[in-house]
């Protein structure tokens, strides 16, 4: 991309840069995007084949100790296969704007009878209000069929438009929430504004999820990949440096490379 020499003005949090709408367009996006930036969530189906799925499900099961995983990306190849999915980047660069980072890839292994995890939302690093613009979006990568009784996200509709956090009564006032719901191998995307938990597992069986959270480009992630991340670059090219933080002027090889300011500071309004 060729470096600009103006200062871009920011778009407001529902617009499609024009960069990014064919993109949005070719993947059959437009109604997620509408309905993330409305509503704070979306499900994104047919994220990946079948086959894929089971091999993603398979991999979480055998990595996860009690109930569940983290820095998964430098673990197996499958991990960086998953993050790097068009519509996961397409919905990511929406949501949280162009050059944003990976965070946290994270799985989640829930049995019959596991309880709730509490009312929260992701923006726990944030001071309330939040931001207008979002700060991160969390994709959760449901392997099995996601379901209320199989444990599913809860969510609180309308939360989102609070920005801030919970209080002590609204955390146990359940009764508000829906579950989302979609088939294996459906990424269920939520802002990091909405309040959100989950169902009590009640079905026999376990409830494999995996979550990718990725974050504007001036946020810092909360798993730490540098150690890893020049064999992901070398593996992956671009898009993965651009995860890594290694595609925006903050993070070159020998401290700020100045040649990428402007070109970042665009990016951070887009």
């Amino acid at each position: 991309m060729a470096q600009p020499n103006i200062y871009y003005d920011t778009l407001s949090p529902d617009t499609v840069s024009g960069d990014l709408a064919p993109v949005i367009s070719e993947l059959n996006l437009e109604e997620n995007c509408r309905q993330l930036a409305m509503e704070g969530w979306t499900v994104v189906e047919n994220v990946a084949d079948d086959d894929f799925n089971a091999r993603f499900r398979k991999k979480i099961l055998k990595l996860s100790k009690a109930g569940g995983a983290n820095m998964l990306l430098a673990k197996d190849e499958i991990f960086a296969q998953a993050v790097l999915m068009p519509k996961l980047m397409a919905m990511a660069e929406f949501s949280v704007g162009r050059g944003f980072l990976l965070s946290q890839v994270a799985a989640s292994v829930r049995p019959k009878g596991a309880g709730s995890i509490g009312l929260h939302a992701d923006n726990n690093w944030l001071p309330a209000p939040f931001p207008v613009h979002n700060m991160l979006m969390t994709g959760c990568w449901a392997c099995d069929e996601y379901t209320q009784d199989n444990g599913s996200t809860l969510i609180i509709p309308g939360s989102q438009n609070l920005r801030r956090h919970p209080n002590a009564l609204e955390i146990e006032n359940l009764d508000v929430g829906i579950p989302i719901e979609c088939p294996p191998g459906s990424v269920a995307i939520w802002d990091g504004n909405l309040w959100h938990s989950n169902y009590p597992r009640i079905n026999d069986g376990e409830r494999v999820v995996c979550h990718i959270t990725y974050t504007r480009l001036m946020m810092r992630p909360v798993e730490d990949y540098s150690a890893h991340a020049d064999d992901l670059i070398n593996k992956h090219g671009k898009d993965m440096a651009q995860l890594m933080g290694h595609e925006d002027f903050l993070n070159g090889a020998n401290g700020a490379d100045y040649s990428k300011l402007l070109q970042t500071f665009n990016n951070a309004k887009r």
